[in-house]
């Protein structure tokens, strides 16, 4: 067995384990960095972030794991805009810009306390009128304590690149694009492995996204092989479980060199105290 192809695998069964989070599992390290970066830009001075797939269960998704996020901090406040309820996008901005004067609506600023986002999962049920506020909202009112999430995985390429509003620099774009075939099948055998991973299993099945066997040209050459890849993972899941163990004894004879070294320290101390008095 290469010791590259091991290394590899090892590697690959850390970062996935690394990806399980309070908030959910991130499909790829990929898309984990997206949602750090839709946090900072919710934190920033310009907190409008548009979310885009090239599947829409899989925007939706992340959508649903970036609010959660959100609400596990305590940071921001969530305000949910659902237009199949008749609520109008124009009714929150006229609520919160109440609070504001209008020359402080119009200067950029940082938030000192917790900023309302306005969250908007479909954006296809979004009319004219909406996008009308959306865009008074992201490059009209930067001093209000507003901020935006919206699910534009339906708007097509085309639209983004003649839209003025899509190319605003005030906005910020996170692209969250389905994982490659060589992704998808380490995701499914490291998964397959534990009885703990089987909601991420049900996961990738909700998404759609399946290993396609056939089509194996993008895995890894020293990994094509299904039979090798699994006792490439079987001796490095091994290898990291041994590691684990040898670390813990380690850190217990570490201990307890350090715990003699207390007990003898203070026995000398108790041992010149004795000789002084």
């Amino acid at each position: 067995m290469r010791k590259s192809s091991l290394k590899l695998v090892k590697n690959e069964i850390l970062e996935f384990q690394a990806r399980i989070k309070p908030e959910g599992f991130y499909i790829t390290g990929r898309h984990e960095r997206s949602v750090e970066r839709v946090l900072q830009r919710l934190h920033s001075s310009k907190p409008y972030c548009f979310l885009h797939a090239d599947i829409g269960a899989l925007a939706s998704y992340y959508t649903k794991l970036i609010v959660r996020k959100v609400e596990l901090s305590g940071e921001n406040l969530i305000v949910r805009f659902n237009p199949l309820r008749k609520q109008k996008l124009i009714d929150v901005l006229n609520q919160e810009i109440e609070n504001y004067s209008l020359d402080k609506a119009l200067e950029a600023s940082r938030p000192d306390n917790k900023r309302r986002i306005i969250l908007i999962e479909n954006e296809e049920e979004l009319i004219s009128e909406d996008w009308q506020d959306i865009e008074l909202l992201c490059t009209g009112l930067p001093g209000i304590n507003l901020g935006l999430i919206c699910n534009a995985s339906g708007i097509k390429k085309e639209v983004l690149a003649a839209n003025q509003l899509m190319k605003d620099k005030r906005i910020f774009h996170a692209f969250f694009n389905s994982p490659t075939n060589s992704e998808l099948r380490i995701l499914s055998v490291v998964a397959r492995q534990s009885p703990r991973n089987k909601g991420i299993l049900k996961i990738l099945e909700s998404l759609g996204l399946r290993y396609n066997a056939v089509q194996n040209t993008d895995v890894k050459t020293n990994l094509r092989n299904k039979e090798s890849f699994d006792d490439h993972f079987r001796t490095a899941k091994g290898d990291i479980q041994a590691s684990s163990e040898g670390n813990w004894l380690r850190r217990l004879t570490q201990a307890m060199k350090y715990l003699l070294l207390l007990v003898v320290a203070v026995m000398t101390f108790y041992a010149f105290n004795i000789l002084l008095n």
